[in-house]
């Protein structure tokens, strides 16, 4: 392919909107490809990091790491071939740690890069990916509902299954009915687990009932800890996964669970919970971080979004020039499930 120049979102102050820029179009080296981006997902991680309020990231960056599209070329020693979709996954570790060895390159130490947090991601019309990173897109899956599951499906996938060790008959409360939520509610059903959505957002809770939950709470229109053990009948739950993280909602996990509940944390906001550790002692609860997926969540994901089994909610789609107008929508916080940026 010939070289040229290529359109993307840059951050280049925190707290300032991002600027549209050109740049020049990455030439894939070895084992790197190019993938042309035809849907990069926002994420409520994009707010943290354009305001600095949780994570700092290296300036200027372009910003995204729900990245899906076309591989367009390709360097030396690589197998896909132009044409094919991917998914392109987000985290690069180091290669050589245990976590890596083991297959955990979310929680490698010292990863030589994170997509869209320290090194250049999809909000741009090409992208330049590791070729070990690509997962294939079945064509029956959209570029734009796979680029949201390459976050919120990959993170649902690790947070029921290998962080909270969801079983078949289990009742898992998720609070935060988002692009996570949704996700969590898919995989934890799938799974067979009985679901109950707490979000005070109407349309999230009548999305959640419609991916499977089993009973849906309104939270500000009683007190969620308390509608979580009526809907247990007073057991409370085995798992609850807090999607949300701001000041309120880890205690409110913690007291929702039963005798040695789990207790899985993803969302965050930057700023210190309150929580009661008492509750934590006398009901021996068990509380865990979750953070991002690993490689091969996104292999499973995209097999279940193949077969069917999950869907990535998107509620309205944006091209690369109104970027700044779904970052505002996602701040405002009324959107169900996941915006997405078409370059």
């Amino acid at each position: 392919m010939a070289s040229g120049v290529m359109s993307a979102a840059v951050l280049r102050a925190l707290g300032k909107s991002l600027e549209i820029e050109l740049r020049p179009r990455p030439v894939p080296g070895p084992g790197q490809v190019l993938v042309r981006v035809r849907a990069a997902g926002l994420c409520h991680t994009d707010l943290h990091l354009a305001d600095g309020s949780a994570v700092t990231p290296p300036l200027p960056i372009v910003l995204g790491h729900e990245i899906a599209g076309e591989v367009v070329e390709v360097g030396s020693g690589v197998r896909a071939a132009p044409g094919d979709r991917v998914l392109a996954y987000y985290y690069e570790g180091c290669g050589a740690c245990t976590w890596c060895a083991t297959g955990s390159e979310n929680l490698c130490p010292i990863p030589a890069a994170k997509v869209g947090f320290d090194s250049d991601g999809g909000l741009c019309e090409y992208y330049l990916a590791g070729a070990r990173s690509l997962v294939p897109i079945a064509d029956s899956v959209s570029f734009a509902e796979a680029a949201v599951l390459g976050c919120s499906g990959t993170t649902a996938v690790r947070v029921v299954r290998s962080v909270a060790r969801t079983v078949a008959g289990e009742t898992l409360t998720v609070i935060g009915a988002g692009g996570v939520g949704l996700a969590v509610v898919q995989v934890a059903v799938a799974d067979g687990a009985r679901v109950i959505a707490v979000d005070p957002h109407a349309a999230s809770r009548e999305q959640a009932r419609r991916y499977g939950a089993h009973n849906v709470i309104d939270p500000t229109a009683s007190d969620p800890v308390a509608a979580v053990h009526t809907s247990t009948d007073g057991h409370g739950c085995d798992v609850v996964v807090d999607t949300v993280g701001n000041t309120h909602s880890p205690g409110q996990a913690v007291r929702m669970t039963g005798t040695r509940g789990r207790v899985v944390l993803v969302g965050y906001t930057g700023k210190p919970a309150n929580l009661d550790i008492l509750d934590v002692v006398v009901r021996e609860t068990e509380i865990r971080g979750s953070v991002g997926a690993t490689l091969a969540d996104a292999h499973t994901v995209m097999q279940m979004a193949e077969a069917g089994r999950i869907r990535g909610h998107v509620e309205a789609e944006y091209p690369l020039e109104h970027v700044n107008q779904a970052m505002a929508r996602l701040a405002a916080g009324n959107v169900t499930g996941r915006l997405v940026i078409t370059p």
